[in-house]
């Protein structure tokens, strides 16, 4: 199995714990979700840092899989299709199905909250500078 799979179940079950429950969101515009993962790359476990490139490109840092990672998670239904203004994707994922996902990966339920409160936290303050709705958490 593709590694980047992976890195998506993990992705989106950490966000998936430490988001509210009632309004469960990612970014998918601005790049915002790219610096996210940026600043907590070194809460993510060493098998899925060697699968993540960061990139300093003209528009910003970009995480060079984000695309194939959102595309696979949308593909599972981890998350929903983004919205028509492709600025958010709802998560679909239960805290339970979350719970199983990491449990398979070997993820700490502990960890993947870290991880997920670290990227809600760099998510919220790059909303705010630019001036996007915030991600419910």
């Amino acid at each position: 199995m593709d590694r980047l799979h992976d890195v998506a179940r993990l992705l989106i079950s950490s966000l998936a714990l430490a988001s509210d429950e009632e309004k469960r969101q990612i970014p998918t515009s601005h790049g915002i979700l790219d610096r996210a993962i940026k600043d907590a790359l070194q809460l993510f476990p060493d098998w899925a840092q060697k699968e993540i490139h960061i990139a300093d490109s003209r528009v910003g840092w970009q995480c060079v899989e984000l695309p194939a990672i959102l595309g696979w998670a949308q593909a599972a239904e981890l998350t929903s299709a983004p919205n028509p203004y492709y600025r958010f994707a709802d998560l679909r994922v239960s805290p339970r199905v979350a719970h199983i996902l990491l449990k398979r990966l070997g993820v700490a339920e502990n960890d993947a909250h870290t991880l997920g409160q670290a990227l809600l936290t760099s998510i919220r303050s790059q909303q705010e500078e630019f001036k996007e709705p915030a991600v419910a958490d």
